[in-house]
């Protein structure tokens, strides 16, 4: 059976469980480029359903799995997350409604170019500040949703005030931690100050207290400049995730080269393609308080750098406000 034939018979099938819903199949547009096709199932009087994506159940009915099992985990999913009772969409109309709840993460550039012409976004590095709305309420239950170009005029805002009010709200709700990778491993491990001992480990993970969407943590220039005070060095960050990155001190650390063939490497074999950041690697050096790209020649030596990332300069205006008139610190 073709993928298109799968689909086709998804639809029939599910139509014949739900006579009275409206079934589609909606292409939708993730990161890295990633395409997939979300199942919605529509039942009268409902203004939303989740989205239940179809590619992986390909993959697995061509492994073998029962298209009959398939369709019961679809089902479930579906019974699961349906919202029986209309949602009031009236929310998102109203752009005070929403300010509290708008967030940033990164993203790479140059693999999300087609998504990026459809979003508002600065760029950062190779990387983009994106934004999105986390939602909460009995409803729905906890959910997330990408702000697009077509809700900065719906809102009549800029993506610099966007960037301005996730500023506060990602780093004020969802925070930031800085742990060595062993207290990942052994988690019973307790830290005993903000930051961890410079001389006992080698390498720190950088992420979000939920880990989720971490590597928006670079941002927060403050962050690194007082873990390089800290350590008393400058350090190297490797792109784990969208959801993290690595520090490695610069005293502490092997060749450049090397921890860049390791980022190339682990994103080709471990990491999920819509989780990949980068597969740069950056350098922050505290004297100039500047985030760099570490660029690679054919002959590569360890001085060669992007121009640098000054975040008093690059990301707004240094005049830049809050929604209320005060000046907000980069």
């Amino acid at each position: 059976m073709s993928y298109s034939e799968f689909l086709s018979q998804i639809c029939h099938i599910m139509k014949n469980q739900y006579p009275a819903a409206s079934i589609s199949i909606q292409p939708v547009l993730k990161n890295n480029g990633q395409h997939l096709d979300g199942l919605l199932i529509l039942q009268p009087g409902e203004n939303i359903a989740p989205s239940i994506y179809l590619n992986s159940y390909y993959t697995e009915y061509l492994n073998g799995e029962l298209l009959g099992d398939i369709l019961d985990d679809i089902k479930s999913i579906y019974e699961t997350h349906r919202i029986p009772v209309p949602f009031d969409i009236s929310i998102f109309q109203n752009f005070e409604n929403i300010q509290k709840k708008i967030f940033f993460r990164l993203i790479n550039q140059a693999s999300n170019l087609e998504l990026l012409s459809d979003i508002p976004y600065l760029p950062f590095l190779d990387l983009a500040v994106v934004f999105f709305l986390t939602l909460e309420n009995e409803t729905i239950g906890s959910t997330t949703a990408l702000i697009h170009n077509k809700h900065l005029e719906l809102w009549h805002t800029t993506k610099e005030e966007l960037f301005t009010l996730a500023r506060i709200n990602t780093r004020t709700l969802s925070g930031y931690e800085i742990l060595p990778m062993e207290r990942l491993l052994f988690p019973e491990t307790k830290p005993e100050t903000p930051f961890p001992s410079p001389t006992a480990h080698t390498l720190f993970v950088l992420s979000s207290h939920a880990r989720t969407f971490g590597a928006a943590c670079l941002l927060y220039e403050d962050v690194l400049a007082s873990f390089a005070d800290e350590i008393q060095d400058d350090f190297y960050i490797l792109p784990s995730s969208i959801h993290e990155v690595l520090l490695i001190p610069a005293k502490k650390s092997p060749p450049a080269k090397a921890l860049q063939e390791m980022v190339e490497d682990i994103n080709e074999t471990e990491v999920a393609p819509e989780d990949v950041l980068s597969n740069q690697i950056y350098f922050y050096r505290a004297a100039e308080h500047c985030l760099r790209i570490v660029l690679f020649t054919g002959y590569y030596t360890e001085n060669q750098f992007s121009k640098p990332f000054n975040y008093k300069r690059s990301l707004l205006p240094a005049d830049s406000s809050s929604p209320t008139g005060k000046k907000l610190p980069l």
